[in-house]
């Protein structure tokens, strides 16, 4: 028996997320009074038996990469879906990835995709009767990375709009009354896709929107979302999905104590954010459809600072004991142009127009100007994170130089010209016996090397779901720079006086050890530079 995991590991540290769907009965296709009705989404009632994995997201192209070593898209990111992939293709796809693998996956029937699209729904769309912009990518939206809208109630990403998405089943006919795991017809010319892409109308991306294409097909507009088999059965299956509608508080605070596993991360994780009646990842519309998404970080205990053991450890990194008392939200990425231009009007980065980019050339006097401005448009509680919350959320319960171990070197691949961990800046390493450049011709070099701000989330996260936390820009945290006490301490704030304020992370023009978890930047509050940016912090 395969083991039943969410997250799998397949390779270049690329891990695939599944969301298990329980089993149930839901009305497929479209009521006649539906509008924009198409005979081919005939209302007929389905029963799923057997629960199934879903993704939680599109395939993505570093996923596609990872099992088949090329990529197929014009566009390239990481994290977006990948496209330009046939029906066969996927399949190909799907045959390594499970040889990789305890396998079962596979793509899902027709029937498992629209009722984990509809998640519960009986309206037009699984967040209503009407779908806008914010809600999905839609209405020539272009493509966005996954992830970039709310999830539905199963907690899936991205079922409407974004990119076409095959499914397992020959096109045909509905049938004309109730069926049980319907796989479609036996044969047939086309393969289903669902969903609806990027660049079309709301009313191709409806629950029960059906289109088809030839299965060697490949379209700029077609991707994919796995589904997995799941071995065990449900002891009631006929019940249809339980989606939580309310919380109900425990009676004692779930405390992280690091070291701690990703999958305990994310239990409590969802504990808390049951506890509080609030979402573990939430998605605020901050103007003009610009999102800004936050993670809740549950309260723990860790070690802050580094111990003398480790190698380029500095002497203000003394480590000490840290009990935070409260969760808190963090920002899921580095705050980007985007965001910062529909706030504040201007834009100040050194490179502008990259509306994903992380805002640059901000002093921590301009994070509060901008915080201010957000809190007064928002519900507000927008606020810079301590220096302990920084470390926490960075470390994500491990205990190792860097969040994704002892160290974080660049792995290398013959198929691509760079597959770093995250973004920083990396001399020329030379052998002096058969190259010994002059002090002035290695400047030159090494100058040459240092690149640039990287689009946020194209490296992978870390167990709390927090990308760049090292590397591609310096943040700003809240403290005045001061010792650290030898002693334990409870929500430490910093110091309380001194001129200076915290920057955490490194950026694209700092060496590896100055991206540590524990290493501590310095600067006046005034200070602005194309290398300095920030992430917000938010109390619940």
């Amino acid at each position: 028996m395969k083991s039943e995991k969410a997250v799998e590991d397949i390779g270049h540290g690329t891990s695939l997320e599944m969301v298990l769907i329980p089993a149930g009965k839901f009305m497929m296709g479209s009521p006649v009074t539906e509008k924009g009705l198409i005979n081919n989404k005939k209302q007929h009632e389905v029963t799923i038996t057997n629960p199934y994995y879903m993704g939680k997201y599109e395939v993505t192209q570093e996923q596609w990469e990872s099992v088949m070593d090329k990529n197929p898209c014009s566009r390239k990111g990481a994290k977006l879906p990948v496209t330009e992939v046939s029906w066969e293709d996927c399949q190909e796809f799907i045959k390594k990835l499970n040889a990789k693998t305890d396998g079962g996956y596979r793509l899902p029937s027709e029937a498992e995709w629209e009722y984990a699209c509809r998640a519960g729904t009986t309206t037009v769309y699984s967040f209503g009767d009407s779908l806008t912009i914010g809600d999905a990518t839609i209405e020539d939206a272009g493509i966005k990375i996954v992830g970039s809208y709310k999830p539905n109630a199963f907690g899936l990403y991205d079922m409407h709009g974004n990119v076409w998405e095959w499914c397992e089943d020959w096109y045909g006919d509905y049938p004309d009354g109730a069926v049980a795991d319907p796989k479609g017809p036996a044969t047939g010319e086309n393969r289903v896709l669902r969903g609806g892409p990027f660049f079309m109308m709301k009313s191709v991306a409806p629950s029960s929107h059906r289109a088809s294409n030839l299965p060697a097909e490949r379209n700029y507009t077609n991707g994919f979302r796995l589904a997995r088999t799941a071995d065990f059965k449900a002891e009631d299956l006929l019940k249809g999905p339980k989606l939580e509608t309310a919380a109900v508080k425990p009676a004692t605070i779930n405390l992280l104590v690091a070291p701690f596993s990703i999958a305990k991360a994310e239990e409590i994780q969802k504990s808390v954010a049951k506890s509080l009646q609030m979402d573990a990842e939430e998605k605020i519309n901050i103007g003009n459809e610009v999102i800004l998404d936050m993670v809740l970080i549950p309260a723990g205990k860790f070690l802050m600072g580094s111990p003398e053991s480790e190698m380029d450890r500095l002497n203000d990194e003394t480590q000490h004991e840290v009990t935070i008392t409260k969760p808190y939200y963090i920002g899921k990425y580095e705050v980007t142009q985007e965001q910062w231009e529909v706030v504040m009007g201007n834009n100040p980065s050194t490179s502008t127009n990259e509306a994903r980019f992380p805002v640059t050339n901000v002093s921590w006097e301009d994070c509060q100007e901008f915080i201010k401005k957000l809190n007064a448009k928002t519900e507000g509680n927008y606020r810079l994170p301590t220096e302990a919350e920084w470390e926490y959320a960075c470390r994500a319960g491990t205990t190792t130089v860097y969040s994704f171990g002892a160290n974080i070197e660049p792995q290398r691949d013959p198929l691509f010209e760079d597959t770093k961990k995250a973004n920083y800046y990396e001399p020329f390493d030379y052998d002096p016996e058969r190259y010994d450049p002059s002090p002035e011709d290695l400047e030159i070099i090494n100058a040459s090397l240092i690149g640039y701000t990287m689009e946020v989330g194209s490296y992978f996260p870390n167990a709390f779901g927090l990308y760049d936390m090292h590397g591609n820009v310096w943040e700003w945290c809240s403290d005045r720079y001061g010792d650290f006490l030898t002693r334990g301490v409870t929500d430490p704030e910093g110091s309380g006086t001194g001129e200076d304020r915290v920057l955490r992370g490194g950026s694209f023009d700092s060496v590896v050890s100055e991206t540590r978890s524990s290493f501590r930047g310095i600067k006046s509050p005034t200070y602005r530079d194309g290398s300095v940016g920030f992430r917000l912090a938010k109390t619940p």
